[in-house]
């Protein structure tokens, strides 16, 4: 008994399985988290340390170094980087995808403090946050208000709003930008304090006495016991200006005596703007394991209660969502969800010409789909981008095997059988073919499903989505398809449009056979050109244009504006200024923000948000272009545009970045890397290269008459505490105010550090008690130097960033540099990769790796179906034709070999193979059953199964037309998948229908008679099908 007469007896049986996948799947559906990509963890973990006035090479020799080689043992790590500028350094650890962060994180933790007494005692305690690489918020927030100065309006942002974000589930930080925090500013006026002969040091033992905190304990009996509170601190600028520094006599020296003291900012370095208008931001980061849609969902739940509380005059404005775009993708996806299955259905009733036969198929439809996100929920998956992409595609594939299954049913009633009769002795010719398919095409997604890095992480999902719509689809056709047949479909009685469909099919098939047949005449002819067009395939992929994937419409555009490296945050907001007014009045604009000192003080972000895609004819990159066009003629600042980061775990920035280490000094690499620079810019393909090493910062380098300072009586450590104090600019101690502490900041005022030679007009004080200027004991100089030491792996280093100009891809601007670089690098100079160009590197392996693995076990699957090792090379033969197909448009530039359109070819292999398993099997079951040749077992099987290949194959090409077609958010994506699948599987079933019968009288085993010792009967002669 064959497995599916016991559904075709028992309908309500079937039915009742059909009704328990849709119940189950759609109790999964209910349930599944609704997400942009599947989740990706990529951690990425930073440490900074700040030590207020040490050089860069002091921060790099003892903060930075011992701190990177602490952390680089650390488990799952990928690489690890250092900058080291004045002040401050920053270690960046970036972990492996899917690396366990809060493991990393307490790792990482544990290293840096095994290290902590090792770093020097005046630098501030290093501060580790886990966070997922990337440069730019998912939300960014303003708050203005006309009333409050910034240090007011930052005060109440860190005391109410930042603590309420925080506590939202899935945010990691809700980072202030552009905010002035409160400090006490001790402005130390240098000629006052050598006329008191005061030194800096006497200020800051002043302070540290004066104000400081207390635990004095309590006072109790035997019955009451009531806290001493002893006020040692000083909260107002009167009471730190009144504050005694020393006694000379009766006369009291005070600190107003030698300085200005004032509540200031700490920094005003970064400046935020919105719309024109100052103000300060708030920016929304996600935790690396959140998912943003739910993340933006409870921050804007939270937003009416927040709003509502906010002081009078104040402003809270949503200016920059990137969650937009998702939900627009989502919702574009579901309607392109609903085009393939109205196309799809459209396809069927033309080539079967019955309303009735088409219900049959389309049921299949909703059993899948519906059905296969109870496998997601039970798996812990989402209904995301891909997986809901592998549910349009899976659309035009679920019918196949139930297209299969009506037509050959339907044939068997056309020739006399009753539809019972029909379908049972259908499902026994087809049961083989349908589990093959089957099998097959899952068996393609599991080498994609198990691969790692990121094409794993983000194609996991839809490879289970589509090999599980697949499977659930098999089952639909062993056990419901049949039983439909048998219901539904009836002997003669065919309307005018089905006749007319059934004689245009018969008139086809006959043509199709002649030509079957001439064709078997030059097999050789055939056979060269397979072999051509094989070659001919691996050319062209050598010449097709590659990225990592393609530039998404998101709907805002970046910008990077960099002055030079002495450039003050003054003078980078002077051209952020000109391109602000420059683009304001952009018709397709929404709203735009500026961030200047962003890192750096010469260095600004800006962002454009633009219209919604129904309000707008312009395309993003279009915009792009435009606008790149508007500021690229600014003198004095570089500025470059770019999209955001489109897939997870690229991070941010350009989105090429080519690093070059070396074992030599940081001024070679400079060398070797500014010539790389320069030629790659010269090429012509860039708007932009740069080179994050540079060796144009001024630097002023101060040297010690140690023999001077000795026989004045001055310690070389007084020199050095005075210039720390009256420059450096670090905090010394913290204050209270309002139950909230900040920090005191000595300095001189800007007068006095404006040049130079002004560090000469400060004064030590000798062990005669003298004042001793230091312009009579130091050397100052002045000389170019890096503004930050950078380091990749512990060894020195420099990035090679890049942006393409329009039309030159991201695989082609790499090469570029690749190509440029290698002859320039001397003995110990290496290359590596980071952010975006790491991940293209590294996956283009992965996918080669999960095609050829893809080929083997269908092959190996189709070899234990089969029973054969050649069975399988004949039907698989059909691959590199449909290969071919698919990357003729990508070389006439339609398109680029990104990770969409490889992971569309490997889709294609298990599609394409489908048509071959029907000939191939159908051949195999007539040469049994009736001893004819191979010869004519290969031309009845072409002409038998004709109509199901074309109906499949129209079935999926048709089906992702809405994917060529899609416009608006998430569109390039379906673009790229669509277009290869659409072309390869078109040209690869043309080509299927003769190379398959050509190869298989080449290659299938003799005929059956002929191994016997029989004679082989006529050929052309056809088997005579008994009557049940």
């Amino acid at each position: 008994m064959n497995f599916s007469d016991i559904f075709i007896r028992r309908p309500v049986l079937s039915t009742v399985v059909a009704l328990m996948i849709i119940l189950l799947g759609a109790q999964g559906l209910v349930n599944l988290a609704v997400r942009q990509y599947p989740k990706v963890e990529e951690t990425v973990i930073t440490i900074k340390t700040n030590y207020a006035g040490a050089s860069a090479d002091l921060m790099q020799g003892f903060i930075s170094a011992p701190i990177a080689k602490a952390v680089t043992t650390t488990e799952n790590i990928d690489y690890v980087t250092s900058s080291s500028a004045p002040s401050s350094s920053t270690v960046t650890v970036q972990m492996k995808l899917g690396a366990n962060p809060d493991a990393a994180l307490t790792e990482v933790i544990s290293k840096v403090n095994q290290v902590r007494g090792d770093l020097p005692e005046e630098a501030d305690d290093p501060v580790i946050t886990k966070g997922t690489g990337q440069d730019f918020a998912t939300m960014y927030l303003a708050v203005q208000n006309p009333h409050m100065t910034s240090e007011q309006i930052t005060e109440y942002l860190e005391r109410v709003i930042q603590p309420r974000m925080s506590t939202i589930q899935g945010v990691a930080d809700a980072q202030i930008l552009g905010g002035q925090v409160f400090s006490m500013r001790v402005w130390i006026d240098p000629i006052k304090l050598a006329a008191r002969k005061t030194t800096a040091s006497e200020v800051l033992t002043a302070i540290n006495q004066s104000n400081f905190l207390s635990a004095p304990g309590k006072v109790e009996n035997l019955y009451t016991a009531s806290p001493i509170t002893l006020k040692t601190t000083l909260q107002t600028p009167e009471a730190f200006g009144a504050m005694p520094i020393k006694s000379d006599g009766d006369n009291i020296i005070r600190l107003r005596d030698v300085a200005r003291v004032e509540l200031g900012a700490v920094s005003k370095d970064t400046i935020v703007t919105f719309n024109g208008a100052g103000g300060t931001f708030l920016g929304i980061f996600p935790t690396p394991a959140a998912n943003p849609i739910d993340m933006t969902a409870a921050v804007r739940k939270e937003l009416p209660l927040i709003q509502a509380s906010l002081p009078e005059d104040m402003k809270l404005y949503m200016v920059y969502d990137a969650t937009e775009q998702i939900s627009s993708s989502i919702e574009e996806v579901f309607k392109t969800i609903g085009e393939a299955i109205l196309i799809v259905v459209l396809v069927i009733l033309l080539f079967l010409g019955s309303f009735r036969s088409v219900i049959i198929p389309v049921v299949t439809i909703p059993i899948s789909l519906v059905g296969v996100c109870f496998f997601l929920f039970l798996l812990g998956y989402s209904i995301n981008l891909l997986s809901l992409l592998a549910m349009v595609l899976a659309i035009g594939l679920v019918v196949d095997d139930a297209i299969v299954v009506l037509e050959n049913i339907h044939r068997h009633i056309e020739e006399g059988l009753r539809p019972v009769d029909a379908a049972l002795k259908g499902m026994r010719e087809i049961t083989g073919p349908i589990v093959a398919m089957t099998i097959t095409l899952a068996a393609v997604f599991a080498p994609l499903g198990f691969t790692g890095g990121l094409t794993g992480s983000l194609f996991r999902e839809f490879a289970f989505t589509l090999a599980g719509a697949v499977i659930i689809s098999g089952v639909a056709a062993l056990t419901v398809s049949p039983m439909m047949c048998a219901l539904l479909l009836r002997a003669g009685g065919h309307s005018r449009f089905q006749r007319i469909v059934d004689k245009s099919f018969g008139w086809l098939e006959g043509a199709y056979e002649r030509r079957v047949a001439g064709s078997l005449n030059f097999r050789f002819v055939t056979l060269f050109i397979v072999v051509a067009l094989v070659a001919l395939t691996g050319f062209l992929f050598t010449k097709t244009s590659s990225e990592l994937a393609p530039e998404e419409d998101s709907g805002a555009l970046f910008a990077i504006v960099n002055g030079p490296q002495y450039a003050t945050s003054q003078y980078t907001k002077l051209y952020a200024d000109q391109i602000d007014a420059l683009t304001k009045d952009l018709p397709e604009l929404k709203t735009r923000f500026n961030i200047l000192g962003f890192g750096t003080t010469n260095s600004a972000f800006a962002i454009w948000v633009f219209k919604d895609w129904s309000e707008r004819t312009k395309s993003q990159a279009q915009l792009k272009e435009e606008l790149q066009g508007m500021i690229s003629p600014i003198a004095g600042a570089e500025a470059f545009i770019f999209a955001p980061p489109d897939l997870p775990g690229t991070g941010g920035g350009l989105p090429i970045s080519v690093v070059i280490q070396s074992t030599g000094p940081a001024d070679k690499v400079f060398e070797v890397t500014e010539e790389i620079k320069n030629k790659a810019q010269a090429s012509g393909q860039f708007i932009v290269v740069q080179n994050s090493l540079s060796f144009n910062a001024p630097q002023v380098t101060i040297t010690i008459d140690r023999d001077r300072a000795s026989a004045l009586g001055v310690p070389v450590s007084d020199i050095g505490q005075t210039l720390g104090l009256l420059v450096g600019g670090g905090k010394i101690s913290k204050f209270d105010r309002d139950s909230n502490s900040y920090d005191i900041i000595p300095q001189v005022p800007q007068d006095y550090r404006s040049n130079p030679e002004k560090l000469g007009q400060y004064f030590v004080k000798s062990a005669s008690g003298e004042m001793v200027p230091l312009s009579a004991v130091i050397k100052i100089t002045e000389n170019a130097s890096p503004a930050a030491i950078e380091q990749f792996n512990q060894l020195n280093s420099a990035t090679i960033s890049a942006l393409p100009l329009p039309g030159v891809t991201t695989g082609q601007g790499l090469q570029t540099i690749i190509d440029t670089a290698k002859p320039l690098m001397p003995d110990g100079f290496f290359m590596d990769y980071s952010g975006q160009s790491r991940l293209e590197i590294e996956q283009g392996s992965t996918i080669l790796i999960a095609f050829l693995l893809a080929v083997v076990v269908i092959y190996l699957v189709l070899a234990a179906q089969f029973e054969s090792f050649r069975d399988p090379f004949i039907i698989m033969m059909s691959v590199p034709l449909s290969i071919f197909g698919a990357i003729v448009p990508l070389n006439l530039g339609l398109g680029t070999l990104n990770i969409y359109t490889q992971v569309g070819l490997i889709t294609l292999v298990g599609l394409i193979t489908k048509h071959g398993i029907l000939m191939v099997e159908f051949a195999n079951q007539q040469r049994e059953l009736h001893g004819i040749s191979r010869h004519d077992a290969i031309i009845l099987a072409a002409k038998t199964r004709l109509r199901p290949i074309l109906m499949t194959t129209a079935a999926m090409a048709l089906g992702v037309i809405p994917l060529i077609t899609a416009t608006g958010a998430g569109a390039a994506a379906r673009y790229s998948i669509g277009l290869v699948i659409f072309s390869g599987i078109l040209v690869g079933t043309i080509f299927t229908l003769f190379v398959v019968p050509m190869f298989y009288t080449f290659i299938s085993k003799k005929d059956v008679l002929a191994e016997r010792g029989q004679p082989v009967p006529d050929a052309g002669a056809e088997p005579e099908f008994g009557r049940t």
